[in-house]
C-alpha cells in the first residue's frame, strides 16, 4: 500500500498542503489535479479547522479524514498529511479539534 507523508511548512495553509501532498503522491503538478478540491471539502473550512482558538493559542491535537480522488486523506493538527490509498474497513470522518 502506497503512503505519502508531507509536513506542511510555516504559513502554508492546510487546504493547499493537501493538495501539495497528493501532487507529490500522485507525481504529478498541482495545476494537473481534477477535480479541484474545493469541488469535494471546503478549503476555508478545512484551513479553519486548524486555525488558532479564540485566544490565539494554536491547536494541538485533532484531525481530518476524507476521501479525494480515490485516495484516503489524513490532515493532522501537527501539520503532517498523510496520502494513502482507501482502505475499506477504515472510517472516515472527522476528529474534533480541541476549543
Amino acid at each position: 500500500m502506497s503512503r505519502t507523508s508531507y509536513s506542511r511548512s510555516d504559513g502554508e495553509r492546510p487546504s493547499t498542503a493537501v493538495v501539495n501532498a497528493l501532487a507529490a503522491h500522485e507525481d504529478t503538478d498541482v495545476g494537473e489535479i481534477r477535480p479541484q478540491l474545493y469541488d469535494v471539502v471546503d478549503p476555508d473550512a478545512l484551513d479553519a479547522l486548524f486555525g488558532p482558538r479564540l485566544d490565539g493559542r494554536p491547536r494541538t491535537s485533532g484531525r481530518v479524514v476524507f476521501t479525494y480522488l480515490g485516495h484516503r486523506v489524513t490532515v493532522h493538527s501537527d501539520g503532517h498529511v498523510y496520502v494513502g490509498e482507501v482502505d475499506e474497513t477504515a472510517e472516515s470522518g472527522v476528529t474534533p479539534v480541541d476549543e
